[in-house]
């Protein structure tokens, strides 16, 4: 991964990796965890190494925030709509469907907001001495420890695929070992 590289471009490329997708919502719908701060996990310790405690804590209040009042109201909105219409209680129309899909693009625009803000984050922050997958694995790790849920093994298999979409040349194996 190079340094370079955008946590947003970062982002839409690993989320497209076979699997990724379905993780991240997974964990997502069972744990509370925000897809954002997963990915943001790999992309940081692929470019800059473990978090430190000061840029961990602004990251994790960052999304947190972000993610809470803006990100999660959209997404009901989304959610609800799609739930009324599939229930017949709002009748299916292109006007219903084209305002569902600018809801739907509006928090796509409000993900890369929040996006924006943690990569804003990293300021100063570099680690020339570090192994992407241990440094990845050990921010996620931090990221399920600071939201108080412990790393089993159904979640590790979820974080496995997402690191090893996150890391070229990683394997899953590797990348689920990593996490033990």
């Amino acid at each position: 991964m190079s340094a370079s590289q955008g946590f947003w471009d970062f982002s839409n490329h690993v989320y497209q990796r076979d699997g990724v997708q379905a993780a991240c919502l997974e964990l997502q719908n069972e744990y509370g965890l925000d897809v954002n701060m997963l990915l943001y996990c790999c992309w940081f310790g692929g470019t800059h190494g473990e978090f430190s405690e000061e840029v961990f804590e602004r990251s994790l209040a960052t999304a947190s925030n972000w993610s809470q009042n803006v990100v999660q109201p959209l997404r009901t909105v989304r959610t609800w709509l799609k739930l009324e219409i599939q229930g017949g209680r709002v009748t299916e129309n292109k006007s219903i469907d084209d305002f569902r899909e600018e809801v739907k693009a509006i928090e796509l625009a409000a993900e890369k907001f929040q996006q924006n803000e943690l990569e804003r984050l990293v300021g100063n922050h570099s680690d020339n001495n570090f192994e992407s997958l241990s440094a990845s694995s050990a921010n996620l790790k931090r990221y399920f420890n600071g939201c108080g849920v412990d790393v089993a093994e159904d979640s590790r298999r979820l974080l496995a695929v997402i690191l090893a979409a996150s890391i070229p040349g990683e394997g899953l194996h590797k990348a689920f070992r990593s996490l033990g």
